[in-house]
């Protein structure tokens, strides 16, 4: 889910959307961020940080009269870092991004 300011701000183009008549809406936000830290044995320490309330606020989305019609997904890669591994076999990379959600709805 967006933070509360994005959020506010999504929720605001779907009510005005709505009001203009527009037979459909189109958002996008994170739903995921893939981080990490590079360790001193040089592998990959990656973690996903996932959002547990989309859900809730694609339904405050529909509360304004729109209904899901299609979702698509896109990892996007904002980096990556490397560290070579103690004992010489490579190096360790450990990449960063986030999940990209878009989401189009039709008027109901």
């Amino acid at each position: 889910m967006p933070n509360q300011q994005e959020g506010a701000r999504l929720l605001q183009i779907a009510s005005e959307a709505r009001n203009r008549g527009d037979a459909l809406l189109h958002l996008q936000f994170d739903v995921s961020q893939l981080t990490g830290e590079s360790s001193s044995w040089g592998s990959a320490d990656n973690r996903m940080l996932r959002d547990d309330h989309v859900g809730w606020f694609l339904s405050e989305v529909e509360k304004l009269g729109w209904r899901l019609e299609h979702t698509g997904y896109v990892f996007v890669e904002s980096g990556a870092t490397t560290s070579a591994r103690i004992f010489g076999t490579g190096e360790g990379v450990v990449n960063h991004g986030g999940v990209e959600a878009f989401f189009t709805f039709r008027s109901a």
